[in-house]
């Protein structure tokens, strides 16, 4: 199934109690919802996404995480019904355009009332779909191994992970153009 203009993405998802919550693209409007995502995440959650102890998202930073191609970087975020404002946002970003396969690293912040509700593994899912829209064949991702919530949702997402472990992060890369695993 083809995707007609990704800037335009629009889905529903699930938690895993069933509670539904939306998926839609990340557009240049969003700086405030996502720097709003940012200051209502933990310290532990900021660090796990930037590896650092970050205290602000600067104005360029929400520049670049706002103003997407949707072919070599891409962004979803999640809203719950009840809730205003974004509760994660995931991307892809692709690492070498002219490698043959494709390859982009992938990233999420969820806040932390919806971490290990399935919020991430619906945002892969969803950005996988689009990277598989345009021809990228792998996605890796780097995390730090004490990040398991991370972690595990790469272990259950269905693909063949290869691991690597680097001095300080865990990385991980793996296939997603099998189109036995639905997106």
């Amino acid at each position: 199934m083809s995707i007609p203009d990704p800037r335009e993405y629009r889905a529903l998802g699930y938690m895993i109690d069933g509670t539904p919550f939306f998926l839609r693209a990340v557009r240049e409007w969003d700086r405030e919802a996502l720097r709003d995502l940012f200051n209502r995440s933990s310290q532990q959650s900021r660090y796990f996404r930037y590896f650092e102890s970050k205290q602000t998202l600067s104005d360029a930073e929400l520049d670049y995480y706002t103003r997407l191609d949707f072919e070599h970087h891409a962004a979803l975020a999640a809203e719950a019904p009840d809730e205003d404002g974004v509760i994660a946002v995931g991307r892809y970003i692709e690492v070498l355009p002219e490698r043959d396969p494709r390859r982009a690293e992938v990233a999420f912040l969820v806040r932390d009332d919806y971490q290990g509700q399935g919020v991430a593994t619906q945002l892969l899912k969803h950005l996988i779909r689009i990277a598989r829209e345009n021809s990228i064949a792998e996605f890796e991702a780097e995390m730090l191994p004490s990040n398991a919530k991370m972690i595990d949702v790469f272990e259950h997402s269905g693909y063949q992970l290869k691991r690597a472990r680097e001095p300080d992060s865990l990385r991980v890369i793996f296939p997603i153009l099998d189109e036995r695993i639905p997106f």
